[in-house]
């Protein structure tokens, strides 16, 4: 028998509708029977691509003797993350401070005024590895509940007290130019100089890192930058991390060396990289690079978007009953059965075979050599190498494709499409695609006729947009309108830009908060979000985007608007550089200026050239009119600018 969630708009929360436990929604009504039965609430918060997500429903939910616990001691809220990203990011703060990591599922135990006291991520259903499981952990709550309750509400109060206090500060300082550097030396330390990306394992993308190196690398061109931005760009392409057969990067890697991913691949990853790796065959002209970018978009244009404009939000990373990769892996046998001698001598030069953790002998293919090397180390042509190589890729996509298909998350969100446009944008100008350019203006309208209605901007269908939805459209607007010079888009990107700073942006201490409402719980706590996640925050993006409607509008206002961003920020990156590389790409463009470039016959060419925070406009400019800041120069042609 289904339960409630039947009726969801989620599909993340419509594949939990028929499992034992009496889910709610979050909504007033889960808030008003747990005051009324006096029960604390259990919060679980998840995506449909969560692999681990998948775990514990199957484990804890699908239980019917865990799910009798559950119903009779709370009142269980299931919250879909992209959804409500609001209520995922207040929740997870929490779980931070707790327990020191976060992540899906995220599972919060809430008073009836929903203030979290205790909380984590995945739970093993039973007692496992001298950690409590589960059952155990819901069985002690509810004693806790009857018999201490006084040092529940105790914990709870000073956990709602401590996320107050925390989102009260003000960071406000001015903004100094010694700040880049601070930034960029932090970010070059925690690089990883042996396998690429940041940190260690597990690894996540970081593009917005890696851009920004590339426009500092503009500025003040070195070696070791170069080095740097290439190293990573190489092993990411090559790991297995990218799909190496259809394209398109899955979400992190599992290990340093970028080789075994968690499976899932989202639409803000892709889009983000498919700016950057565009960006960066544009400036080091690697064939690697290039077939990276077109894998990205090949993969949404066959498998993540409808034709009548939109990207969807996710595909999972499991088939059957909790197979992750399964989709995606081989075992060698497969491989040598499909394959003839001569192509399988190519391949295992040309792939590497990683081996899944608890399953090794399912493979994960990286690339191990680029086809120039095989190229040489075979003897052969380069067209016939390229040639056979693909008909391997095909036999073993082909192959790949007649097993179950992770499940696509159809959702249209603003936010990701947003980014996505932008992205496209990127791409056609560097590689020319028409029909690139043409999904970008069809994804761009129909988020503007289905989402945008009587001034109100929506995140999906039934949830008021965030910041983010508002300044993403926005950011995306302006990218829309320089390669279409369609000069509507310049007046929605500035009515947007209006309607958000009127919804969210604090007038006290500046800078966006992410929601225009509070709610329940902690949503009564409003909060200006910087971190990237690693993409791009909305505070983080927001400073570029003013500044540069403040630029084309010559609305001083919005250029105010865009510095007190900067400076609301200013003492949290000061003492934590690594908190948002979004901002250090904003901060680096209102410090250098918007490359404003006016022209009438050089639209085309002043378009495909490289040059951080560029915006072409097409006018009645005889020659070029090149404004950087506050200095406008006017020239012949465009040599005289590129040299």
């Amino acid at each position: 028998m289904a339960n409630r969630l039947i009726n969801s708009k989620s599909p993340y929360l419509r594949k939990s509708a028929y499992q034992p436990v009496d889910w709610y929604e979050w909504s007033e009504d889960a808030f008003r029977r747990a005051r009324e039965e006096d029960k604390p609430l259990l919060l679980s918060v998840g995506g449909v691509w969560c692999h681990w997500c998948h775990v514990m429903a199957h484990e804890s939910f699908e239980d019917k003797e865990i799910a009798e616990i559950i119903n009779s001691n709370f009142v269980p809220v299931k919250v879909d993350r992209d959804e409500r990203p609001d209520i995922d990011r207040r929740y997870q703060e929490v779980v931070m401070a707790i327990t020191g990591s976060g992540g899906w599922p995220l599972t919060v135990f809430l008073t009836p005024e929903g203030k979290a006291f205790f909380g984590g991520t995945y739970f093993p259903p039973h007692d496992r590895w001298g950690r409590p499981g589960f059952k155990s952990i819901l069985l002690r709550i509810a004693q806790l509940w009857k018999e201490e309750r006084h040092k529940i509400l105790k914990s709870a109060d000073s956990i709602y007290e401590s996320v107050l206090s925390y989102n009260l500060q003000n960071f406000k300082d001015p903004v100094r130019e010694d700040f880049i550097e601070k930034g960029i030396s932090s970010l070059l330390i925690n690089l990883d100089y042996e396998h690429g990306g940041i940190g260690t394992a597990p690894k996540f993308h970081h593009a917005k890192a890696f851009e920004l190196l590339i426009y500092h690398n503009f500025f003040h061109p070195s070696e070791t930058l170069n080095r740097a931005i290439t190293l990573s760009l190489d092993a990411m392409a090559k790991g297995g991390i990218f799909d190496h057969l259809l394209g398109g990067f899955f979400r992190y890697s599992t290990d340093e060396r970028w080789h075994v991913p968690h499976f899932e691949k989202m639409l803000y990853d892709n889009a983000e990289l498919l700016s950057l790796y565009s960006l960066a065959y544009q400036i080091f002209g690697k064939s690697l690079y290039r077939k990276t970018a077109k894998g990205i978009w090949t993969y949404y244009r066959q498998k993540g978007c409808d034709q009548r404009g939109g990207f969807y939000a996710s595909q999972d990373a499991d088939i059957g009953l909790l197979d992750e990769g399964g989709h995606y892996t081989f075992t060698q046998k497969e491989i040598e059965d499909l394959l003839t001698p001569e192509e399988l001598k190519l391949a295992s030069m040309h792939f590497g075979y990683a081996s899944m953790p608890h399953e090794p002998h399912k493979k994960v293919l990286y690339i191990n050599m680029e086809e120039e090397d095989v190229s040489k180390r075979a003897g052969m042509p380069l067209e016939e190498v390229s040639t056979l190589l693909e008909r391997v890729k095909t036999k073993l996509r082909e192959h790949r494709e007649k097993r179950e298909t992770p499940y696509v998350d159809k959702t249209l969100y603003t936010n990701w499409n947003a980014l996505m446009v932008s992205a496209l944008c990127d791409y056609w100008k560097v590689f020319g695609e028409p029909e690139a350019k043409n999904m970008a203006e069809r994804t761009i309208d129909r988020i503007l006729d289905e989402y945008y209605m009587d001034g109100v901007l929506y995140h999906k269908e039934g949830v008021k947009g965030f910041s983010e939805d508002y300044l993403f459209l926005a950011q995306a607007l302006l990218k829309i309108l320089e390669v279409t010079q369609e000069r509507r888009y310049l007046e929605l990107s500035y009515e947007l830009a209006k309607k958000a700073i009127e919804l969210f942006w604090d007038e006290k201490d500046w800078g966006f908060y992410d929601t225009a409402e509070g709610g329940e719980g902690l949503l009564q706590i409003r909060m200006k979000n910087l971190q990237d996640t690693p993409t791009q925050s909305v505070n983080g993006s927001a400073g570029y985007t003013l500044l540069l409607l403040g630029t084309l509008t010559e609305d001083a206002s919005m250029i105010d608007y865009a510095e007190k961003t900067l400076q609301s920020f200013s003492r949290l990156v000061k003492d934590a550089p690594m908190v948002s590389f979004s901002y250090f790409i904003s901060l680096y463009a209102y410090l250098k200026g918007i490359y404003k470039v006016e022209t009438r016959d050089f639209f085309e060419e002043s378009l495909n050239f490289f040059r951080p925070f560029k915006f072409v406009l097409r006018s009645e400019v005889e020659g070029l009119l090149v404004c950087e800041g506050q200095t406008c120069k006017r020239y012949d042609n465009l040599n005289q600018i590129l040299t």
